[in-house]
């Protein structure tokens, strides 16, 4: 079956899809699957131009269908299908006057299926096409042998009823001469067998071409498809976002597993009719496919177990165990099918070879703190599953030699669980086996960003053997590779990877040589960036999700390339970047023009004040003070040019009402000096005015000495103020007796506000 196997390997959306054509159309359905194999070996359109021809196809179609009913009443199923002849006698109603509309209905729903089709392959890769229809075209070869094992087999009981008739015949002649009829029945009898052992002969080579098929099929699946989805599956767990479900990969090895299995039971049928004298050539040939067929069946098996999910904890990520914690690891086979009636049962071995890798460089040994971890698989749905709950891994003491004992690094050690399954078939026994992606124990959290530094480098150095021993020599990377794993990092952990411009900048600190490529000392070792791009993440994923998110943090950027960028931008225009001295902190930098040039200052880094206030209302409320004490916001735009509050509005604290009584106040963010330092002339500008301040100074002490006179005054006026603030009356209103008091406006009681753009939080202008 081509284009209907194709049908139903689509997803159920365009299946309903095909069942509406059917519907709309009014052709039934059924007859479309029982005759599938006859009805897409005509040529419709051809057929609709002849009505004799249309006419033949109709009484043909019919045959089709009580072939099948008949077939099932030989084998007592007749509930085992539809009612055939129910759609026969409907198939009447429909086309017998015009069979020509038949062929017209039919080319038409031909057509509408493959429109289907073209439009589920729309989204899938050439090569995958290419594979879906070799295996497509398997099928139908399958089924073509299988029409004509069945077709033999009739033969033979017409060959055997001939031959049982002619012998009763001779037997009744009790000696006497052989007629001429008698001598030419024999003759047709002969003939028919020389017939139908090159029939089976045909089938023969027809298997073997098949299986030519089959193996290119194989090696599709297993050599591309599935190395391609464990590559995905490796990207996947160091953040890329990457599909890597198993429901394409799961189809293939089905259908292939499936296909095999059929051709094996072709084989086995063939000796059946061994008892005709065979030809000795077709005995080899028949000899030859079976152990290939077996062979391929046997490589498709063996590589159908995989790891659907990597061992991971809820504390850590993938691939990253601690001791005594607990963590998860989830199997599946690939195949799995009610014909093949088996429940494996798999076993999984903590680094299985370590006698011969990991004892001779100094790993540490581990193992499950239960002993036997095996499970029998569960049948689903969607194929055989095992899910290994609640593992837990502990250290286990061995002797060493001490020489050893130090070759690298605890986070450096990569180790390996293998997945161990028995598979017991008819005069079969194998044993599957696969592994996890490498893994890294740690006994501390504070291991964690080491181990996953490896993690990820060992993801970008997979290519390496063996990866026990990957960091004894530890490869370099290219720059693009690690590029895209870095970007994936911050997508993983912020929603958001990084753009061209940050990728720039980070560059220059991981290469150093034209070859653009990367060590690991670089990275990790020992200049340790790795560890500085950490503080970073976990800076964006506990306090500035959403703005990096948002695409409102430049980020990775040099403060002179800040200045570079900022020079030329309007006063109060600033931009937010990482800090490259203080890990996991971030700052903002911006451009200043009250002295006419242009100065660009960069506030201390934040880190740990972003715990107590968010980043927006740090920037909202942020303050510079000038030495007559105005105080001033000076971020006004974020580069290039959008306005503070519309930029970080939504991120702002909502103030709540007043409670117990208090008045809310803001948390003070403020400098009283610029960044960078002033410049020498600056300097001599400041000196000069500090002598000044000296001469003014003087002046304020005779000025206070005048107030405390004032003030002497203003007590002895309070004291007969009526009613006194001492006893005053609660329900006398405070406004009412400042509103009665000499002050022009609400600013003389409070000047700090006239510079602060408005009231502070809680606080109501007076009336």
């Amino acid at each position: 079956m081509a284009q209907w196997q194709e049908l139903l390997n689509i997803d159920s959306e365009h299946q309903n899809q095909v069942i509406q054509v059917y519907a709309h159309i009014n052709f039934p359905l059924e007859l479309r699957r029982i005759a599938s194999v006859w009805i897409e070996a005509q040529d419709w359109k051809s057929v609709a131009e002849d009505e004799r021809h249309a006419r033949a196809c109709y009484h043909e179609l019919l045959h089709q269908v009580e072939e099948q009913h008949s077939r099932l009443v030989q084998q007592n199923n007749i509930l085992g299908g539809p009612n055939y002849l129910q759609l026969v006698n409907n198939a009447r109603a429909l086309f017998q006057a015009d069979p020509v509309d038949m062929a017209r209905i039919i080319s038409r729903c031909l057509s509408e299926e493959r429109k289907i089709i073209t439009s589920t392959r729309a989204n899938l890769q050439e090569c995958q096409i290419e594979l879906d229809d070799s295996i497509i075209e398997l099928q139908k070869k399958i089924q073509m042998a299988d029409l004509k094992i069945k077709s033999i087999d009739e033969q033979f009981g017409k060959h055997d009823s001939f031959l049982k008739a002619w012998q009763d015949e001779v037997e009744q002649l009790n000696g006497s001469p052989v007629s001429q009829k008698l001598q030419t029945m024999k003759m047709g009898i002969d003939r028919m067998l020389e017939v139908l052992n090159q029939a089976r002969l045909d089938v023969c080579y027809l298997i073997g071409n098949t299986l030519k098929l089959a193996e290119l099929v194989v090696s599709r699946v297993v050599d591309e498809e599935l190395n391609s989805w464990k590559v995905r599956q490796q990207q996947a767990c160091i953040g890329a976002p990457i599909d890597t479900s198993l429901h394409k990969l799961q189809n293939w090895f089905m259908v292939a597993a499936l296909a095999l299995d059929k051709q094996l039971q072709q084989l086995r049928k063939l000796p059946e009719l061994d008892l005709h004298s065979p030809p000795t050539d077709l005995l080899s040939l028949r000899s030859q496919c079976e152990q290939t067929a077996h062979c391929l069946f046997t490589r498709l098996l063996k590589n159908a177990l995989v790891v659907e999910k990597q061992p991971m904890s809820s504390a850590q990520r993938p691939l990253v165990l601690k001791t005594s914690v607990r963590f998860s690891v989830k199997t599946r086979f690939l195949v799995n099918h009610s014909s093949f009636n088996w429940t494996p049962k798999v076993t999984l071995i903590f680094d299985k070879d370590f006698d011969e890798i990991g004892a001779g460089n100094g790993f540490r040994k581990f193992n499950f703190n239960q002993k036997g971890v095996s499970k029998l698989m569960d049948a689903e749905k969607t194929g055989l599953v095992a899910q290994f709950e609640r593992l837990v891994l502990v250290e286990e003491k061995y002797k060493s030699n001490r020489q050893n004992e130090s070759l690298l690094a605890v986070t450096e050690e990569l180790h390996f669980i293998t997945c161990v399954m028995k598979l017991k078939l008819p005069g079969l026994t194998l044993d599957v086996e696969t592994s996890t992606l490498p893994l890294v124990v740690i006994s501390s959290t504070i291991q964690g960003h080491g181990a996953w530094a490896s993690i990820l480098w060992s993801a970008m150095a997979a290519d390496h053997q063996p990866k026990n021993q990957l960091f004894l020599t530890p490869p370099t990377v290219t720059w693009p590779q690690l590029s895209e794993v870095l970007s994936w990092q911050f997508q993983a952990m912020g929603e958001r990877g990084l753009d061209e411009q940050q990728l720039a900048m980070l560059k220059d600190k991981f290469v150093d040589e034209t070859d653009g490529l990367v060590t690991w000392n670089k990275f990790y070792k020992c200049d340790a960036i790795w560890v500085w791009i950490e503080g970073i993440l976990s800076l964006i994923k506990n306090h500035l999700l959403s703005i990096w998110r948002d695409g409102h943090i430049m980020g990775f950027i040099s403060r002179d390339s800040a200045i570079m960028l900022l020079k030329d931008k309007p006063a109060g225009t600033f931009l937010l970047r990482f800090s490259e001295t203080k890990e996991g902190a971030i700052t903002f930098s911006w451009v200043d023009r009250s002295t006419g040039a242009a100065r660009v200052h960069a506030v201390e880094p934040y880190k740990k004040e972003l715990s107590i206030s968010n980043l927006a209302d740090i920037l909202r409320h942020y303050r510079l003070t000038d030495p007559s004490s105005r105080s001033v916001n000076p971020l006004l735009y974020l580069y290039p040019d959008i306005p503070r509050d519309q930029a970080f509005g939504k991120y702002y604290t909502k103030p709540a009402g007043n409670t117990d009584g208090y008045v809310l106040r803001n948390s003070g963010h403020w400098s009283v000096h610029p960044t960078p330092p002033p410049s020498p002339e600056e300097d001599r500008s400041m000196e000069s005015s500090l002598n000044n301040m000296d001469s003014s100074m003087n002046n304020m002490d005779s000025s206070l000495n005048n107030m405390d006179f004032s003030m002497n005054n203003m007590d002895t006026s309070l004291s007969n103020m009526e009613p006194s603030f001492n006893t005053m009356d609660p329900s006398i209103n405070i406004n009412s007796i400042i509103r009665n008091m000499d002050f022009s406006t609400e600013m003389e009681l409070f000047p700090e506000l006239s510079d602060m753009g408005g009231p502070l939080h809680g606080f109501q202008p007076l009336n």
